[in-house]
């Protein structure tokens, strides 16, 4: 009498470990990937929202302001003689070519002037100009018009990181 014997496997082949090792492998290098890319977008996403926010202190500062200085009721343009910015900033053209930085001493600043502190390597550059009302891309002589266009522009580590722009009555 014959005997048949069937013989059943047991446990895994060489390759079909092989195979198991290099799909787990791949899933594990696909999570790290996708976790890494998340990290850089929140890190650039968190710069952005700070820049914007920078750029909308200076914006609500500049509501603030008086059109000419409420001291000597000068309207003469920038910083009058003897004004310390940001110490001293009364009317809107003083912020022209205003830079707020730590590296400076003097910013960045809130709208209400305070330096905001822990904010070592970002810096808000404005530029205030005069524009000519009915054409508000064209640029007038400082103080030969009541449209003023201000442009802040917000850097970290000396790269741009926003720029907002909007005009103002002077």
């Amino acid at each position: 009498m014959k005997r048949n014997r069937t013989t059943t496997r047991r446990g895994f082949w060489l390759v079909e470990s092989a195979i198991a090792i290099a799909v787990v492998g791949i899933g594990i290098v696909a999570i790290v990937g996708s976790q890494q890319a998340w990290h850089i977008q929140a890190v650039a996403s968190e710069e952005l929202a700070t820049g914007m926010r920078l750029a909308t202190e200076i914006r609500e500062m500049s509501l603030l302001l008086p059109a000419n200085d409420p001291i000597t009721g000068a309207s003469s343009w920038g910083s009058e003689s003897g004004e310390i910015i940001p110490v001293d900033l009364d009317d809107l053209d003083d912020l022209d070519d205003a830079i707020f930085s730590e590296a400076g001493g003097t910013g960045p600043i809130d709208a209400t002037g305070a330096i905001i502190v822990g904010m070592e390597d970002w810096e808000q550059r404005i530029r205030v100009q005069c524009v000519d009302p009915f054409d508000v891309t064209s640029v007038v002589p400082d103080g030969s018009s009541e449209v003023v266009r201000i442009d802040v522009t917000v850097l970290f580590d000396g790269e741009e990181i926003t720029r907002l722009t909007w005009i103002a009555p002077r």
